[in-house]
């Protein structure tokens, strides 16, 4: 049993999980052949196969195939670890992610849309991930296609500044923000995500809404870190005898999107999807770091404070993909800083999503 389990938490952790819950059997949905992407001693070349003699076990020994043993692990008194043994084999169920069923021949791990075949045949193993297409138990129809966004998944992008303002600033003071842009990285994780459909009959239109963690590391050009003096954000110059390897500020948002999100089909069920809109975002920490060489030793120093950043920002997103190519950009509505407390800059990101969920 623990063999089962822990290959289910390494596929969930690779793979992701969808938002919408599958509660239907395996053995009832209808399954779309999507990619193969191992395969083991399979001959890709027709041959005559001689047939293999058919076993007809015993009445005496045929059994039930139904699930005899049932083990639940209850969370705040839900459901959300089912086990299920019979003589055919394991199934496992967890709410809101997915199901493990292990049988004889072949063992079946779903996870949201997806399901991963392991197959054992007697000339060799072979593993297919295949779409599902989901049955309602209660129509005893297939369910429909319903729409589903591009928002939760883990990205990256580039910090950047424009229409910068040092006006309210000595001459040796400008420009103190100007970035080093290769090193300037923001990191999205966005993990929960709700779709509402816009149309009744098609899936093409809909809004896209949920809620995600966004870092920002601004990684400044200069030797120099953040000081407040009166109120306001000025630059603090770092000791010039230090061998200074990095010095940034990072903060850290929790986001969330409201998205206008359109599909254009193109072939084979694959869209093109763009959408547009806001994302508001709640700043839950701040700190600058600097990492330096002092008497042939290295130190880090690392400062927590708010820095006279937003608390609350929302700035405008448009994203484009197809396929494994997802673009996004952010443009800021709101300044990097509060209104007189620093320099005005507003803050944009260009990137890119590395997995989708």
């Amino acid at each position: 049993m623990k063999k089962y389990l822990l290959i289910l938490f390494a596929l969930i952790l690779a793979l992701g999980s969808q938002a919408q819950v599958a509660k239907d059997s395996l053995k009832t949905d209808s399954i779309k052949k999507k990619k193969i992407i191992i395969e083991d001693n399979w001959s890709n070349k027709k041959q005559k196969k001689a047939k293999r003699p058919e076993y007809r076990a015993p009445e005496s020994q045929k059994k039930n195939t139904a699930y005899k043993d049932t083990t639940d692990i209850k969370v705040l008194n839900k459901d959300f670890i089912q086990v299920m043994e019979s003589g055919k084999g394991t199934k496992v169920k967890i709410r809101g992610i997915g199901d493990f069923e292990d049988d004889s021949d072949t063992t079946k791990i779903r996870i949201g849309r997806k399901q991963i075949n392991i197959i054992d045949g007697w000339h060799g193993t072979r593993i297919r991930i295949e779409k599902v297409r989901r049955w309602d138990e209660e129509t005893k129809t297939y369910k429909k296609p319903t729409f589903r966004g591009h928002w939760t998944g883990f990205e990256m992008g580039i910090n950047a500044f424009t229409n910068s303002d040092y006006s309210d600033y000595a001459a040796g003071d400008k420009d103190f923000m100007d970035l080093n842009l290769a090193k300037s990285i923001a990191v999205n994780l966005n993990f929960l995500q709700y779709d509402i459909s816009l149309q009744k009959n098609k899936t093409n239109i809909g809004l896209v809404t949920g809620m995600g963690l966004e870092w920002n590391n601004y990684r400044f050009d200069q030797d120099i870190t953040l000081q407040e003096i009166d109120g306001k954000i000025y630059p603090n110059p770092i000791n010039p005898d230090w061998s200074v390897r990095k010095s940034k500020l990072t903060s850290l948002y929790l986001t969330v999107p409201l998205l206008l999100e359109f599909q254009i089909p193109v072939k084979n069920d694959h869209k093109i999807h763009m959408s547009a809109g806001l994302v508001g975002g709640l700043r839950l920490g701040t700190h600058t770091k600097i990492k330096y060489k002092k008497n042939g030793n290295t130190h880090k120093d690392k400062d927590r404070d708010d820095y006279n950043l937003q608390a609350f920002r929302y700035s405008a997103q448009v994203r484009l993909g197809y396929r494994a190519i997802n673009l996004f950009a952010n443009y800021g509505m709101t300044d990097l800083f509060r209104n007189n407390k620093g320099p005005e800059l507003t803050p944009y990101t260009i990137g890119l999503t590395l997995v989708r969920f």
